[in-house]
Formats: structure tokens, sequence, C-alpha cells
């Protein structure tokens, strides 16, 4: 393995464009009536609750009768439902100047999909594919009930609508169903969530479609730390289709467990597949977290409607990873995430390993700025690759997020070049994305 002595330079990012924003009424107010926690009515140090949105005399205090009391307390409760989404747009190029380019494959019910070349635009970079050219990668809304089961039996549902060059990460592409080949040019629409909800005291239950619990960053723009995607982030699915029961006994433990028809692969299933997903997640001291996820998966065989052939048909996958979060002071921040992946074709009994390691550092300046930096060694069975990413993040309220970064590439395989069309082992490209918050 050779990884190469890098030396970030600074050069000049090009000047943000207008973004368009967008302002949704919701439904009624912000914050939503909430019971008091259960106590014995003969205590005396029950405080009385002031709810928004409802009338004290709909919310009885400090009882608990029985195992539906928590629609008799909070008639309003039902009916709190939250519409939040974001725009997201940006420039991203590199010093190559190679733009994208795409090949019709995967065609199926004329659909006329494309498929993005890795070794154009700027290569491996998933999200950011366009070259030079303003892109909105994210215009996602979404409107959800979260199902509180504190105080008895809930019930919640989340729905969302997304669009932009980012949307195919979240479409049903495993089974070729559902949102899958909504598509037009390097745009994409898809629904990232629909599930329907169930709580009861610590224990949640969702069906649908769900948004995965593996990895460490986020595709949700307002959540993630840079501009650009690491590679691990390939290995990753995005969303999984199925029945997921998370259980939190704790603020400092979760328990996720899943049965799932695979990854990226909606409940129509069209190939047969089974998967199963799980994560642990503990807050082990004040400043250290770890999480632990896993991944199984059986791909079925054969080929949708002649016309759609899956790269992984007739194989099992299993995919890990484990995190760790150290808060080193109160602006310092490290995080370590380890990968592994491994696909095993179960007719020539070959498998495909692909791990990876990354770094996180991110450093608060102030309550408006923050500079990060992220240090990444990723392999497959034919080659190495490294990547370096600095950038910075300004958010001036709660409204608006700009965050500018450079990166630089190198990969060890000197036939298959990743970078400019095939010509280049290493790329130095740059951007600045805006995410505005409605």
């Amino acid at each position: 393995m050779t990884i190469k002595n890098i030396f970030f330079s600074f050069s000049v990012i090009v000047i943000f464009a207008v973004l368009l924003f967008v302002n949704l009424t919701e439904l009624q107010s912000d914050e939503c009536a909430v019971p008091c926690d259960p106590v014995r009515a003969d205590e005396s140090n029950c405080e009385p609750c002031e709810p928004i949105g409802c009338s004290p005399t709909e919310i009885e205090i400090c009882e608990v009768n029985n195992f539906f009391s928590d629609y008799k307390k909070s008639k309003c409760k039902l009916n709190c439902f939250d519409i939040t989404g974001w725009i997201q747009g940006g420039f991203y190029s590199n010093a190559h100047g190679k733009t994208i380019e795409r090949d019709k494959v995967r065609n199926y019910d004329n659909r006329n999909v494309t498929a993005f070349k890795n070794n154009s635009g700027n290569g491996y970079f998933l999200g950011n594919t366009q070259s030079t050219d303003f892109q909105i990668n994210q215009i996602w809304v979404e409107v959800t009930k979260e199902a509180n089961g504190k105080h008895g039996l809930d019930w919640g549902f989340g729905t969302g609508l997304f669009f932009g060059t980012d949307a195919w990460f979240t479409q049903s592409f495993s089974d070729a169903k559902f949102d899958y080949g909504w598509q037009s040019g390097d745009y994409f629409t898809s629904i990232p969530s629909l599930y329907f909800q169930l709580a009861y005291g610590d224990l949640s239950v969702k069906v649908g479609k769900f948004e995965t619990y593996l990895g460490y960053e986020s595709l949700r723009a307002p959540d993630a730390i840079f501009y650009s995607h690491p590679y691990t982030f390939m290995l990753e699915p995005a969303t999984h289709s199925g029945v997921l029961a998370e259980y939190s006994p704790s603020d400092k433990l979760q328990l996720v467990l899943a049965y799932t028809t695979g990854a990226d692969g909606s409940l129509e299933n069209a190939y047969d597949d089974h998967g199963f997903l799980g994560s642990i997640s503990y807050q082990l001291t004040k400043k250290l977290n770890l999480t632990y996820s896993m991944m199984f998966q059986r791909y079925g065989g054969g080929i949708y409607k002649n016309s759609f052939t899956r790269d992984f048909a007739n194989s099992n996958q299993f995919f890990h990873t484990f995190l760790a979060s150290y808060d080193i002071s109160d602006r310092l921040t490290y995080t370590l995430q380890w990968s592994l992946g491994d696909v095993k074709d179960r007719l020539a009994s070959t498998h495909d390993r692909l791990k990876g390691i990354g770094n996180y550092l991110k450093y608060k300046l102030n309550n408006f700025w923050s500079v990060g930096f992220r240090a990444e060694w990723f392999a497959n069975e034919d080659a190495d690759f490294t990547e370096y990413t600095a950038g910075l993040t300004w958010k001036p309220n709660e409204k608006l997020i700009v965050r500018p970064e450079l990166r630089f590439d190198h990969s060890s395989d000197k036939i298959n070049k990743p970078f400019n069309g095939g010509k280049n082992r290493d790329q130095l490209s740059g951007g600045i994305t805006g995410v505005i918050i409605f």
C-alpha cells in the first residue's frame, strides 16, 4: 500500500450563487404540548406543565390511568406535524477541468435511465458530479409526526420528497422499483422516507422505507460536515425498506434491529432479497461515544424484465462500521470511522472485499465559524485511495449554512486511473455550497 505525502495549496474558490428561499407555513405551532412525567398522585413535588397550544383543562397533570391515557391527556398532541426542509446548491470543480459524462445503461421500462461515468466529472465524489457549473444538490421537504411512547401508545409517520443531483442516492435502485428511474439529465427525484411508526415506552417500530443507520457522514445537507463525500460513503446504503425496531432504555444506550429487503431496495422487493440491519450506540463517558452498525444482505438472482442486470445478483453482502467520537475539548472533536465490506459471489465462491478508515477533526472557532479536516484511506481488490479534505463552515444564523472546501485525491492504480477521463491518478479540487433551511 502506497500513501503519498500531500501538501495543500490555496486556490481561489468560485463565488457562491443565489439560492432560492422557500418559506412554508406550518400546520400549527412549532411546539406541541407534552404531558408531565407520570408520578404518583400523592406526591407533593409535582409541578404543573405549561403546555403550548392546549388549554389547561385538556391535560390532566400527574396521573396515568391506563394504556391509552396519553391520547386522553394531550388532545393537541395528535395534530403535531413537523414540516421541514432545505435547499442546497453550489459549485464544485477540479484542476483538470473535466466535465461529467454519462452512459445509457440499466435501461428498463423505457425510462432512459443513465449512469454516471466514475472517471468523469469530479471522479468518485458522488453527489458533486457536475464540474464548473452551478448545481442544485438537494431540495428536500419532509412531513413527520414523531411517535412518543413515553406516556403510552402513540403513533407517527414520516414521508419526504427529494430533488437534485444527490437524490439518486435515495432511489430504490437495488430492485429497480418504486422511485427508481425518476431522472432528468443530472437531476433525480426520490422519496427518501415513507413509513408508519408505533411507539410504546422505550420501544419504537417503523414499517416502510427509512434512512440507514450505517456510517458517520450524513446525506442530509444541514447535518453534513463537508460538501464532498468520502469513498466509504460508496459502501454504505442510503435507505432500507422493511420493519425496524428501535429501543432506547436510557439517554446513553440505543439499540436498532431491522429486517429489510436489502440495501437501497423497495418494499416491492422484485428480486426476493433478504437483509438485516443492526446498530448499537453507547455514550461511554461524557466525552466518548461508541457506535457499531452492521448489515447483511442476500441478493437474489435473475434479470428484471430481461433488461436490468444487477451487479451483485446471486451474492451475499456483509458490511459493518465502527465509530468512535471523542470531545477533546469544548471546541475540538475527533471522530474515527472504520469500515469493512465483503461481497461473496455464491456461484463462483469468490470474494470482493472493501475497507476504509476515516479520520475527522472539527474545531469550533466561535459561534459562527468552524473548521474541519478529513483524512481517509480506502481500498478495494484493485487499488488503494487516499483523500484529504479541509473545509470551513459559516453559520450566521439557524437558517443559513455556507461551506467552502479544498480536496486532494490519490489512487495507487496506475492502469485504471480514476480522474480526468482515465488520464490521472491525482486530483486537486474544491468548491463551495450553501444551505438554506426552512
